[in-house]
């Protein structure tokens, strides 16, 4: 039985706070209520309304859930009212309890060395699912593929969209931000010996193009870059094969990354006409299925 005078002293943190601490900033105000984008739902007019004064919000979005900062945190992290407690005692920095945020921070201005993942698990955050939800990926998919990783920066712990590269590394995604630790590569999934090899910029990239082809495994083997900067340690690899597929963003640096594998007399099928209009796979993806 949890005892309610630490209920009560939960219900006045400000959600405002909490929100803030996951990343999420107000939109603008509109009477004495703040507007924020959903955020569990995608959206493209923001719809998540605070009352800084009662200390409640209400989600517009989705199933219009509404409530106090208890049931807040039970909507964004799917999880029962003890285990909200819970939560809410580690953001005031009570003993004993379980220390849960949100990856709203900037990794690009912490020090990757001081990030240390404390868990990786199966998808479970509400929030995080949404998200990937929005990217128009299946939770079959999905559930092959990508992790809740839990970590901290600087003390203060997060979670995030979790992606494994060959060297145990991850590349982190949330709707706030991207970023990964420190140990970053290249990720190879075996296929079938076709005699060509898929290679991606990004690993949403990837998943697009499985979800495209209502499929969880590509029949080629696969290369997800993580990054444009791996292309030259997987030479090696891509003149294994006759035909290198490659699905790089519409951009200049996607554009230079073809002319070099072409400069190593490799066959390149240049496959972003598919999505030609658009800048990557991914958002040509979602705009078609919105």
């Amino acid at each position: 039985m949890i005892d309610k005078s630490i209920i009560e002293e939960l219900k006045k943190i400000p959600i405002t706070d909490y929100l803030n601490q996951m990343g999420c900033q107000p939109v603008r105000k509109q009477g004495k209520e703040l507007v924020y984008y959903s955020p569990c739902n995608q959206e493209d007019s923001p719809s998540f309304m605070v009352d800084p004064v009662k200390n409640v919000f209400h989600d517009f979005s989705g199933t219009s859930e509404k409530g106090d900062i208890i049931r807040l945190v039970q909507y964004l992290q799917n999880c029962s009212f003890s285990q909200a407690v819970q939560i809410l005692k580690g953001f005031t920095g009570s003993n004993n309890a379980i220390p849960f945020s949100f990856s709203g921070h900037n990794l690009n201005q912490a020090n990757d060395s001081s990030l240390e993942v404390i868990s990786v698990l199966p998808i479970q955050n509400r929030a995080l699912w949404a998200y990937v939800e929005s990217r128009k990926i299946s939770y079959e998919l999905a559930s092959q593929y990508l992790k809740e990783v839990h970590y901290r920066v600087d003390n203060k712990r997060y979670f995030a969209i979790g992606f494994q590269n060959d060297k145990g590394g991850f590349e982190f995604r949330s709707r706030y931000f991207q970023g990964g630790t420190a140990l970053k590569w290249f990720t190879t999934i075996p296929g079938k010996p076709t005699g060509a090899i898929n290679v991606f910029e990004g690993f949403f990239d990837f998943l697009t193009c499985c979800q495209h082809h209502n499929t969880i495994r590509l029949n080629s083997s696969t290369i997800v870059l993580n990054s444009l900067s791996f292309l030259q340690e997987t030479l090696s690899i891509l003149k294994q094969y006759q035909v290198v597929n490659t699905f790089f963003d519409n951009d200049k640096a996607g554009k230079r990354a073809i002319e070099k594998l072409r400069a190593e007399d490799l066959q390149v099928n240049d496959c972003s006409s598919l999505y030609a209009s658009f800048k990557d796979y991914n958002e040509y993806y979602v705009q078609k299925h919105n």
